[in-house]
């Protein structure tokens, strides 16, 4: 427990410098910084779930593993090479990792109860986004990118559904925890699109608001896995 707190003020320390960096445009702060923020958090959270290992942990676990492998390739296509192949490859990266929180998501509700598969017209809410999304995007984004952005929104708002789906699973506390996690996820994600595709809205220092909602997301999601691992 003492080596997982030592974790946790370090991913702050790194967050805050990781932060600064991005506002002052300092590359090589980024470059070191950035790479350590998903290790420092699943040290954390290991460091926390070791008793109780299991395989939603591992889910998790493989989660902030691909995040960290979508954060280090997304660093080529801002510095270094400066090549869209690492787009993909960050995308692909991240991609994975929401199929492993989906996983850690429905492997909480098991028995298929939950409030998604009781209530199914809130899919039309979560629809209704992804659609709207991608038509504002779409005449932005390359012919050759368009499939995997589409494919990489959909897996992302069915994280999103996943999510929700455990509100009446969960303790109240822990499931607003969890799920602001993951809306703060999309929202950063649906930055870097705006950012990336779309010259109809400019937003000023969107690196920075893009790492601060990806690492309060990652954070909050790593909070609510460790309480329910801990207090249930």
């Amino acid at each position: 427990m003492k080596n997982a707190s030592i974790a946790l003020v370090l991913f702050f320390c790194c967050a805050l410098l990781n932060l600064w960096a991005e506002y002052a445009q300092q590359e090589t702060l980024v470059l070191v910084s950035k790479p350590l923020l998903m290790p420092l958090l699943a040290g954390w959270f290991y460091g926390n779930v070791a008793g109780r290992f299991d395989r939603f942990c591992r889910w998790v676990l493989l989660a902030l593993l691909f995040s960290f492998g979508g954060d280090t390739l997304l660093l080529f296509v801002e510095h270094g090479p400066r090549m869209e192949i690492f787009f993909l490859l960050g995308l692909a990266s991240f991609l994975v990792a929401h199929l492993f929180y989906i996983a850690a998501f429905r492997h909480l509700d098991a028995s298929r109860t939950g409030l998604i598969f009781q209530s199914q017209w809130v899919l039309v809410f979560f629809a209704a986004f992804l659609a709207g999304m991608l038509l504002f995007l779409w005449p932005g984004i390359p012919g050759d990118m368009k499939v995997p952005v589409a494919v990489y929104s959909t897996v992302i708002v069915t994280m999103a559904v996943s999510a929700f789906n455990l509100k009446n699973k969960l303790p109240p506390a822990i499931f607003r925890l969890l799920f602001t996690g993951v809306l703060l996820f999309v929202l950063s994600d649906s930055l870097i699109a705006v950012n990336k595709f779309s010259d109809k809205v400019e937003i000023g220092n969107v690196r920075v608001w893009i790492m601060l909602t990806y690492l309060a997301a990652q954070y909050s999601i790593i909070r609510a896995v460790i309480h329910k691992k801990t207090t249930t």
